[in-house]
Parts: structure tokens; C-alpha cells; sequence
């Protein structure tokens, strides 16, 4: 999010021999250019100051007017008081400049990409309103930097020997970035602003680096070294580079984070939620609406949910009512015996119901076992680059339990076919700006289609009982509508551990016993609005689908529903929510 100098509209009053219509049609043409450049520049821009993002996303960053010498290879800027005083001024720059364009003025396509823009630059200003600094939780235990940066080394693409060279830098500077990220945690816990699980922390720090030298990070990035062919002579002395990097700066950075953690004094972290800070309500509210991609607010949220889990529950009493066997039923196995077989199958049905895109060719590659193990994943997609040909790259779990489960189905659904794999190439073929490929971030838009679409999916298994599957899902959404409404309660209701438990298992989610409970708390406690772009998002594409088909009746398809919520891309659900009513006028 960098600073862009604000563009200056200069409006001539002379209107010479042209018609007052014309002038206005040159002026409108006028500003949407200014304002593709200004979207252009703030893509630039981001690459040229991120490495990480911009090798990830593009193989020839030239191709997108970025200068290679700009990017400074880093895993980003180190979190201190001066570059988040820094960040907050350009943020406030880049708003400026977006609102000096006349929203009215853009091409509808271009009004949709201010209102995205829009919303999430509006939303990480509120953020950084300075009642809330050191509000931010570095490490959190699902989604912190510590959880995150072991797989995206391990994942890490290499192209060419430069890049070999690079990720050695990287290595390196993992130290140097986690002591910043350290310093920071420590001036929070100083402030008695500190919300973290502690002993998850340590436990996973030293599940990655018990390993050492044979860790299965370090094991990854030596066999992507090997895949480059280059002279043995060079691989050996890269590896030998990359392994003195590992041992002096990664190994280290997790042993500090260790002794850190152990060394806060008890007492002083928060074990509860946001709502014991002063403006944690506040705080909280802000990022529920982030991550939900939604201006609505924590009561709205809280209502919705409520009326979903109430329809939930309903439409499962209704099964389980006219099928009164089903509930004693074993559950089904699929027919399948690898992920290709789940991934070909539904590929056979796909386009009957969503539009079509043109490269859907993707490999599958296991996780390592070690790495596997640890972050307990079982399946996850690899975003690609933007200008990338290769196939869509899946990562699997190798020691997933039971490929022929209904719940490894919905995972492979989730995150290739008609999920994230698709969802992504519809995007890469059909978005028009780099920014809105890329930059665009709504993760209750990405997550709530693909939990959407794991359901959906079941359709395409002809040879399993689809009640059965309809009270499996009915079940697994009115769970985790029980999650989120706990979510809120913690972190802004303030709910003490007891009250949790009461109200779960008053909700009918009675885990049986106190260990079960107490980490399903800290794991909500300690990662604040994390499932809620997961299934709120999803409920919210279930409501435009049921007011969609209200609308239209037989008219209603679901390949044209389809078709108008992923015309969106990665956008909040007001965009979303208006090509959908477009959809159904002119349907009408």
C-alpha cells in the first residue's frame, strides 16, 4: 500500500466549438485514464517495495512496468514505531488520491474497482487509527508470521540461479525480521496489550526447528535447488550457502521466539479476548467487518448467524425427521482411491454449472510429511503467478487419513475443482487489471465460494447417499455457526471460559470434556475473526443465491449465478451483491 502523488485534474472552462456533451465525454474519458494509472501505479508500486509478493505473482515483473531494481530482497519491512507511522501517513496519501476521482466519472467496471479499493483502504485506515496501536497480534497461532513463513519457504518457486541467490538473502534476513517482529510483541506485553496462546506458539517452534539441519524446510528448498539442473559444483556450494543461512539465521529466529514466549511473566498476556482491551470492541468490530468483507456491524453479523444456525437446525430436524434411520447410518465412502480420480470426476461435470475457462490443467504434489504434520493441513492450493503457464499446483497431505472419506472429498472440492483452483483461473482469464487479480483482498470472498463450493460439489457424487450428504452439511454449518457466534461472544462480549462452554453446549456442541473445550477457546481466543470469511461468507452467498432464485423461479440457473458472483473477483459483498442483482434484472 504505497503512496501515489495525488493527480491533478485540471477542468478547462473553455468550451471552443465543441457541444457541452462532448467536452464532458472527453473529460470522462480523461479521468478513467488517470484513474487506470492510478490502480496501475499502486500495483507497481506494491511489487517494487515487496519482494515476496512480486515474485510470487510474476515471473517477468518487466511485463507490468516493474523496475527488477527497485525490489529489494527482503522478507518486508521490519515492524517498528517509524515504519508504522510511515505506513499510516502514505494510507492516508493513497485515499486522498482515490477520492479525488468522481466515482460517477469511471466505467462501471471502474466503479467496481474503486469500491473495492475503497473499502479495503477505508478499513485498514480505521485499523491504524492510533487508539489501536499494538492492537495487532504478530503471532497468532493459526495465522501468525511463525505458522506462515515455514510453508512459503518451503513452497518457495525457483526459476533460475539468480532466484537460488536470492533465497539465500531471504534466509538470511529471517532472523533480522523476526527480532523486529519480537520487539514489537514485547512492547505490547509492556503495555498489557499482548492476546496470544503462548504454549501453542512454543510447541509449534519447536516442532519446525527439532529437525535442525534435517529439517523438512531446509530438505524442500535443497530439492527445489536440485530441480534447476544446474553444474553440481554450483548446487553444492548453493546448498551449502542456503544450509549456513538456515543454521545462523532461521534456526535461531525460532529458538528466540521460544525463549521470548517462555520468558513473558504469567499473568500479563491476555487470555481472554479483544473485548478486556480499551478499544478492543471497537478494534474487533473493524476487523470482523475486514475479514468479512461486509460494512455490517458486529450486531448484524451476530443476528445473521443466529438466524442461520436456527435454519440449520431446522432443515436438519426436517431430515432426520422424514429419514429417522439416517442419523444411525454409517458413513459413506467414496469410490476414490487418489485425489487425481476426485479432481477428474468433477472436472467431467464442471462446466454444466460453472462458465468455462480455458486453463484448468493442474498437478498434484505432496506436502512434506514433516511440514504436513505440523500444520496439520491437508490439502492447500498454491496461488500462481499471473503470467505464469504452468499447471495449477495442489499440495496434499501424504498422510491424510482416508482419501475415500466424504470430508477428504470436500477438502479436494474446496481447494481445486470448483473451489480455489477454478476460482482463481476464472479470475486470472476474466479480470482485466493486474490490481484486481492480485491486490484485491477479500478473504470472506475467496474463502465463503470455496466453502460454497464444497458443498455444492456433493452433487457430483452420483453413487452416495445425497440426504445423507445434506445432513452432513446441514450439521457442519450449524457448527460452525455455534463457532462464530463464540467468536463474538469472546471478543465482544467479553465471555469468560465458563460462559463459553455453557453456551456451547447449550447450542448442542458438548465436547464431552474440559480439554476439548478449553482448546477450542484458546484456539478462538487466540485468533480472532479467522473462521468467520469461511462461513460467513458463505451464508452470505447462500442468501444471494436464495433471493436470486426467489426473483427469477424457473428462470433461475445456477450456472448464470455462478457466473455473476465470480464476475466480482476477490471483492467485498456490496460489489458482489450488486452484479448479482444485475443478474436477476436482466434475467427478468
Amino acid at each position: 500500500m504505497k503512496h501515489i502523488k495525488k493527480i491533478m485534474l485540471i477542468f478547462l472552462s473553455l468550451i471552443m466549438f465543441f457541444s457541452l456533451s462532448a467536452c464532458q465525454l472527453d473529460n470522462d474519458k480523461d479521468v478513467q485514464k488517470e484513474f487506470d494509472t492510478f490502480i496501475q501505479n499502486e500495483f507497481i508500486k506494491t511489487m517494487e517495495s515487496d519482494y515476496t509478493s512480486s515474485h510470487i505473482l510474476l515471473i517477468n515483473p518487466k511485463d507490468y512496468g516493474v523496475d527488477v531494481k527497485k525490489i529489494k530482497v527482503t522478507l518486508g519491512e521490519y515492524i517498528n514505531d517509524e515504519q508504522i507511522q510511515k505506513d499510516k501517513k502514505e494510507l492516508v496519501n493513497t485515499l486522498k488520491t482515490l477520492k479525488s476521482f468522481k466515482r460517477s466519472d469511471l466505467t462501471d467496471e471502474q466503479k467496481d474497482t474503486y469500491d473495492i479499493f475503497s473499502f479495503e483502504y477505508k478499513i485498514y485506515n480505521q485499523l491504524n487509527d492510533e487508539r489501536f496501536d499494538d492492537y495487532q497480534q504478530l503471532f497468532e497461532s493459526m495465522t501468525g508470521i511463525h505458522y506462515q513463513l515455514p510453508t512459503m519457504l518451503a513452497d518457495w518457486q525457483l526459476r533460475n540461479e539468480q532466484d537460488v541467490k536470492d533465497l539465500i538473502i531471504l534466509v538470511n534476513d529471517v532472523k533480522p525480521y523476526m527480532d523486529a517482529a519480537l520487539e514489537y510483541t514485547k512492547k505490547q506485553e509492556e503495555k498489557g496489550l499482548l492476546m496470544v496462546d503462548i504454549d501453542s506458539i512454543i510447541d509449534y517452534c519447536q516442532q519446525i526447528i527439532k529437525s535442525g539441519k534435517r529439517s523438512a524446510v531446509l530438505q524442500s528448498m535443497n530439492t527445489s535447488i536440485d530441480e534447476l539442473n544446474l553444474e553440481r559444483s554450483q548446487s553444492i556450494d548453493y546448498k551449502k550457502q542456503l544450509e549456513e543461512a538456515f543454521v545462523q539465521s532461521f534456526i535461531p529466529a525460532y529458538q528466540d521466539i521460544i525463549n521470548v514466549m517462555k520468558a513473558f511473566p504469567s499473568g500479563k498476556n491476555n487470555t481472554e479476548g479483544y473485548a478486556k482491551f480499551k478499544y478492543g470492541k471497537e478494534y474487533y468490530e473493524l476487523l470482523l467487518q475486514k475479514n468479512c468483507g461486509s460494512t455490517k456491524s458486529v450486531l448484524q453479523i451476530q443476528n445473521m448467524m443466529k438466524a442461520a444456525y436456527n435454519n440449520h437446525v431446522a432443515r436438519l430436524q426436517e431430515i432426520v425427521s422424514e429419514n429417522p434411520d439416517i442419523i444411525n447410518q454409517k458413513e459413506p465412502q467414496t469410490k476414490y482411491q487418489n485425489y487425481s480420480q476426485i479432481l477428474n470426476d468433477i472436472q467431467k461435470n464442471l462446466f454444466n454449472d460453472f462458465p468455462e475457462v480455458k486453463n484448468i490443467a493442474y498437478q498434484i504434489q505432496d506436502v512434506n510429511e514433516e511440514l504436513a504434520s505440523s500444520s496439520g493441513v491437508a490439502a492447500y492450493f498454491n496461488i500462481p503467478a499471473l503470467d505464469s503457464k504452468e499447471k495449477k499446483q495442489l499440495r496434499v497431505n501424504p498422510k491424510s487419513a482416508n482419501i475415500s472419506s466424504i470430508s477428504t472429498y470436500q477438502t479436494v472440492a474446496h481447494e481445486g475443482f470448483p473451489g480455489h483452483m477454478y476460482q482463481y483461473a476464472y479470475m486470472y482469464e476474466n479480470q482485466t487489471t493486474p490490481y484486481r487479480k492480485a491486490l484485491a483482498n477479500s478473504n470472506a470472498y475467496v474463502e465463503g465460494y470455496a466453502v460454497y463450493s464444497q458443498y455444492y460439489a456433493n452433487k457430483y457424487l452420483k453413487d452416495v447417499n445425497q440426504t445423507y450428504l445434506e445432513m452432513l452439511k446441514e450439521n457442519e454449518m450449524a457448527t460452525y455457526c455455534i463457532i462464530i457466534l463464540a467468536d463474538i461472544g469472546i471478543h465482544y462480549e467479553g465471555w469468560s471460559f465458563n460462559k463459553f462452554k455453557d453456551f456451547l453446549k447449550v447450542s448442542g456442541l458438548d465436547y464431552g470434556n474440559e480439554k476439548t473445550f478449553k482448546k477450542q477457546y484458546l484456539q478462538l481466543q487466540a485468533n480472532p475473526a479467522t473462521f468467520e470469511p469461511y462461513y460467513v461468507g458463505c451464508e452470505e452467498f447462500l442468501a444471494l443465491k436464495r433471493k436470486a432464485q426467489k426473483k427469477l423461479g424457473n428462470k433461475f440457473k445456477d450456472i448464470d449465478f455462478h457466473k455473476a458472483i465470480l464476475k466480482s473477483g476477490n471483492a467485498p459483498f456490496s460489489v458482489i451483491e450488486k452484479n448479482v442483482n444485475e443478474y436477476i434484472q436482466s434475467t427478468k
